[in-house]
């Protein structure tokens, strides 16, 4: 049918141990980025733990770079909230290297966090090689920081396809 798999999604523990099948995988489809859909819970309860993410997003990148594969992390509704006057994902962002780690903007999550697409895109331009396009029938945000499933189910009755909704595609695109 002509398809073409620019990316794929995958686990922490993959990424951290098996690399060389993952990029064996990813070559044999024609994958150019293997993606971390989400970040596990553990990973991110406190600033220092998105710390320790860049840390290791790092050395997954590092290592994906040598199997002939590029690395992303895509964002959900967590790690937009300031916390100690950070935001978290600026934590990710600026802990990790430019050439080695790049991301999946979630437009969805992103607005359901409270962050401004348009916002990340310029402050963190080149680093966004893919984006997740999802529209909101209205506009909506997380009961709390987004932190946990319970608020992410409380929000999939608003999601719509793409033009759908209320978010300026065309001018986020």
């Amino acid at each position: 049918h002509g398809f073409t798999v620019p990316s794929m999604h995958t686990d922490i523990d993959t990424l951290q141990k098996n690399m060389g099948a993952l990029a064996d995988a990813a070559n044999k489809i024609g994958a150019k980025y293997v993606v971390l859909p989400s970040l596990p819970d553990d990973h991110r309860k406190t600033l220092d733990d998105y710390k320790r993410s860049a840390d290791e997003f790092n050395k997954i990148g590092a290592e994906a770079l040598k199997n002939g594969i590029r690395f992303a992390y895509h964002n959900h509704g967590y790690g937009l909230v300031h916390k100690d006057g950070k935001m978290p994902l600026d934590i990710i962002l600026d802990g990790t290297d430019p050439k080695l780690v790049f991301l999946e903007l979630d437009l969805y999550w992103t607005t359901a966090g409270g962050a401004n697409p348009i916002e990340l895109l310029k402050k963190h331009s080149g680093r966004y090689k893919m984006m997740h396009v999802k529209d909101m029938k209205q506009k909506v945000h997380f009961s709390g920081d987004g932190g946990d499933a319970s608020q992410w189910i409380a929000l999939f009755p608003f999601m719509t396809s793409a033009g759908d909704g209320i978010l300026d595609l065309s001018n986020i695109i």
